[in-house]
Formats: C-alpha cells, sequence, structure tokens
C-alpha cells in the first residue's frame, strides 16, 4: 500500500501540471482571437465610413436637336430650321447670333408632338440680310424661370448677304405691340406689280389681319410702308407679321417673310 501511493503522487502532479498549461493557452488563445473592439468613450455607437469609389457620372440626353441646316452650311434669309425637341412643355427658343455674339432675330415656338418621345419643330428667322456674308451661331434652346438659356444646342453658320423679294425692316424680331394700337410697317421689295400681303396671324397660322401693300417700283427693289391696326382684344402672347405674295401662276403663297411680334 505504501509504494502504490508512493507512485500516483507524481502522476497526479503531471497531471495537474498539464491541465494547467492547457488552460493557460486556452486563456491566451482567447485574448488573441479577433472580436469587436471596445467603442471609444463619448460615444453610443460607431459608423463605418464606406470607402469612396470614382465614378463617371453619364451625361444627360440632350433634349433638343437640330437637324437642318447642317453645320458650317451658308444659309440665306429668311433662315429656315428643322429640329426636334423633348421639354416639359415641348416649348423652345431659337435664335441667330452674329460674331459678337449679338442676336440677329430670336423666336419662341412650340414643338409639335410626333409618334415618338420627341416632338419635331421648324420655324423660320427672318430680318434684314446683311451686306457682307458672315459668320452666325444658331442656337437652340428652353429657358428657365429667370430667363435664362438651359439645354442649348449650337451650330455655326455662313450668312450669306442673297436677298429676298419681301423685306421687312421694321417691327423687328420680338418687337411688342400694343392691343388696340397703330403699328407702322416699313422695308423693302422686288415682287410682280409691286403688290404683296401683310398679315398678322396667330400662333396657330390664322389670319386676324390682312392689308394690301404696294411697293414703289415692281421692275427693282423700292421702298414700302404700311400702317396697321392691330385688333384692341389680342389676348397677350406671341404673333406673326408675315409679308408674302401670291403666284400669278397659281395663286399659291410664296415670298413669305414673317417677323414674330410680342402683343401685350
Amino acid at each position: 500500500m505504501v509504494l502504490r501511493s508512493a507512485r500516483s503522487a507524481p502522476r497526479a502532479g503531471r497531471k495537474r501540471r498539464v491541465l494547467a498549461v492547457a488552460a493557460l493557452l486556452a486563456c491566451v488563445l482567447a485574448a488573441c482571437a479577433p472580436g469587436p473592439r471596445p467603442e471609444p468613450s463619448g460615444s453610443s455607437s460607431a459608423t463605418s465610413t464606406p470607402s469612396a469609389t470614382a465614378t463617371e457620372t453619364p451625361s444627360p440626353a440632350a433634349t433638343i436637336t437640330i437637324d437642318s441646316p447642317m453645320a458650317d452650311a451658308p444659309v440665306t434669309v429668311p433662315v429656315t430650321i428643322k429640329g426636334t425637341a423633348s421639354t416639359s412643355d415641348s416649348k423652345l427658343v431659337v435664335d441667330l447670333l452674329d460674331a459678337d455674339g449679338q442676336p440677329l432675330c430670336v423666336r419662341h415656338i412650340t414643338a409639335t408632338p410626333g409618334s415618338g418621345s420627341s416632338a419635331t419643330w421648324q420655324t423660320d428667322l427672318a430680318f434684314e440680310p446683311p451686306d457682307a456674308e458672315q459668320d452666325v451661331t444658331l442656337r437652340a434652346y428652353t429657358q428657365s424661370a429667370a430667363g435664362s438659356a438651359e439645354n442649348v444646342v449650337e451650330r455655326p453658320l455662313t450668312l450669306t448677304t442673297e436677298r429676298p423679294p419681301i423685306i421687312i425692316t421694321s417691327p423687328g424680331c420680338g418687337d411688342t405691340v400694343v392691343p388696340g394700337g397703330t403699328l407702322t410697317v416699313v422695308g423693302r421689295a422686288l415682287v410682280p406689280e409691286a403688290q404683296f400681303t401683310l398679315e398678322l396671324r396667330d400662333a396657330s397660322g390664322a389670319a386676324l389681319l390682312t392689308q394690301d401693300v404696294m411697293a414703289a417700283d415692281g421692275t427693282q427693289e423700292s421702298d414700302f410702308s404700311a400702317t396697321l391696326d392691330i385688333p384692341a382684344g389680342l389676348s397677350t402672347g406671341f404673333y406673326d407679321l408675315v409679308g408674302f405674295d401670291n403666284s400669278l401662276k397659281d395663286g399659291s403663297e410664296q415670298y413669305d417673310f414673317p417677323v414674330q411680334l410680342l402683343v401685350q
């Protein structure tokens, strides 16, 4: 009995030492294991900030196009422009600027809805042609509530000196007319028999006022002048003063020269 007790004592000691080493190793491993870090004092929660990633913002699609005339094309007065537009109210502005950025003519128009997502538009810019050929810039754009140009599309053109048969020099593009007042129209014309017609038309093209006019000479470009009585009941808005002639061959309208006026 004494001998067995002597042998078992060392074994029990070794066993306790092994268990102690294992427990110590377990504590070390637990302390090194990854886990949630303590929050800094004074903060109830920690929010991670994602790393910034460089992204490219796509350019917005153009809402207005100019389909005609083509860039750098020679154009004559009246300048006919065609295009498409996708705007909130189908309204846009078209103008022509000289080399100094000064407007030669400005028109406010409404595009006509089509079968697609964009509406089509066509308009004419009519003003007195220049004495010398010049570089100009055609623009189409929408206007903000403050009147600034937005969604601008530009096209460089060459304006020639060719003169149309009828030219209205006054009033000019965008001039204001008072309902019930009188409007003096002056210009130059070269038409058969020196006679042509002036009309005031609303946005739909309906004639509100028609008056025949005689130029000074039917064989060469000459002066004309006429006084129009503007109807008193016109609503505020844009109207066209159009000079035109009727063909001697078939009576069709020709040589249209439209000047947009603001009645208010």
